[in-house]
């Protein structure tokens, strides 16, 4: 799944520590996702797994793709939100210091669940699936080949989804993590035998590396 680029994943993360924005560290190797900022690790998900699903079209060459890491990626774009809850008043009044502060109204309409599975578009025309449920399962296939078999039989145009890099997580791990994506977002991609060091501020402990090899 990864071959070892150019740049090293130091000199890739030294420049994004230089930005005030939150950042995502993943490394496919120890399936590690790591909130960071400054260079600092604010929060880690341990995922059950990482891996890259490339579906192809019919007659279409299925060699396994290979990423070039280290690499970053930026999110362009996320999950609908409707889940999300706006505090707001409903219209904006002058200050007045001698006004009775307004009494809540508690809403009748409970606030939308937070979804535990989503997916993220990236700039490079690829997505992230984030949840308990991973794309790909053996119907998921069954299904996609009987719509491209059927499509290609009425001569209709098959569309095939684009490359993704898939992390199944709890879903409480994927739920805590959605608020963290926002458009422009960097991913930085890395396939270190050893997590980035966490530091006294990090929320979790670390994780232990597998064995080495090449990430799959």
């Amino acid at each position: 799944m990864a071959a070892l680029g150019g740049e090293s994943a130091a000199e890739l993360e030294l420049e994004l520590a230089k930005e005030p924005a939150l950042y995502l560290r993943l490394n496919v190797r120890t399936d590690v996702l790591q909130v960071m900022a400054r260079g600092h690790e604010l929060d880690r998900v341990q995922a059950q797994s990482v891996r890259l699903l490339v579906r192809h079209a019919p007659g279409e060459d299925q060699t396994p793709s290979e990423l070039v890491l280290p690499l970053v990626w930026r999110v362009a774009g996320v999950p609908e939100v409707q889940w999300r809850r706006v505090v707001a008043p409903p219209t904006l009044v002058p200050y007045k210091e001698d006004a009775e502060p307004p009494t809540p109204v508690a809403s009748s309409t409970p606030p939308p669940e937070v979804p535990a599975q989503y997916q993220i578009e990236l700039d490079n025309g690829w997505t992230m699936h984030l949840g308990p449920e991973p794309p790909g399962s053996f119907w998921e296939r069954v299904r996609e080949r009987f719509d491209s078999g059927w499509k290609r039989l009425t001569g209709r145009p098959v569309e095939v989804a684009p490359p993704a890099i898939v992390l199944t997580t709890s879903a409480d791990d994927s739920r805590r993590l959605l608020h963290i994506f926002r458009e422009g977002t960097a991913l930085l991609v890395v396939c270190d035998d050893e997590p980035a060091p966490a530091t006294p501020g990090s929320s979790a402990g670390g994780a232990t590396p597998p064995p080495g090899g090449t990430a799959g």
